[in-house]
């Protein structure tokens, strides 16, 4: 456990954020940077970007704007690199993520954390009715269904030497607090301290 300052800095809020924060949070030398991209609407509308091609589901921006032109610096810095941009494919940004830094000759690690999908239990919920209305889970049409994961398997991924760990959905602030279990060494039971973190 390290009693050491943590320095988190947030990176993008939703997917169409500004370019800025990630390259001036590199050169403020903050230990790790959060991007939080998604939310309901934008799963659904990640879930139709599968379903018209298997290899998308995730944030281009993070590739495109937020992260892939800034992996030498991560690499220099040793900033680790926490978001849920992997939206309804984590896997395949993942992926695409390893490709782009083989590229570059560069080592950072990646870790895809992927479970929250709920797609192929879609008839598990056909008895589900909406807590407000009593409308029925829908039989067709649906785009994406998720469960919210928690901090722990980001902190697992960080202590297993991930440099970039990429999620589909996650609790919002899972994506702070994992970096911090794992830095600080809190447990499942440090109810005070992940309340605090969170």
């Amino acid at each position: 456990m390290s009693d050491k300052p943590y320095r988190i800095g947030g990176g993008a809020a939703f997917f169409i954020d500004s370019a800025l924060a990630v390259p001036q949070l590199l050169g403020a030398g903050v230990d790790a940077i959060m991007l939080d991209f998604l939310a309901e609407g934008a799963m659904g509308l990640l879930g139709r970007m599968k379903q018209a091609d298997p290899t998308s589901g995730f944030t281009s921006d993070f590739m495109d704007v937020h992260i892939g032109p800034h992996l030498t610096q991560i690499a220099e810095t040793g900033t680790k690199i926490i978001a849920n941009a992997g939206g309804v494919n984590p896997d395949g940004l993942a992926t695409l993520l390893r490709a782009r830094i083989a590229e570059l000759g560069l080592s950072l690690k990646v870790a895809s954390i992927s479970g929250d999908d709920l797609m192929h239990r879609l008839a598990d919920f056909a008895d589900t009715r909406d807590m407000f209305t009593g409308a029925t889970f829908p039989a067709e049409g649906v785009t994406s269904a998720n469960a919210y994961l928690g901090a722990f398997p980001i902190a697992h991924a960080l202590g297993q030497g991930a440099d970039i760990v990429i999620t589909g959905r996650v609790v919002d602030s899972a994506l702070t607090l994992g970096p911090l279990i794992h830095h600080f060494g809190w447990g499942p039971d440090d109810l005070d301290l992940l309340a605090a973190g969170t």
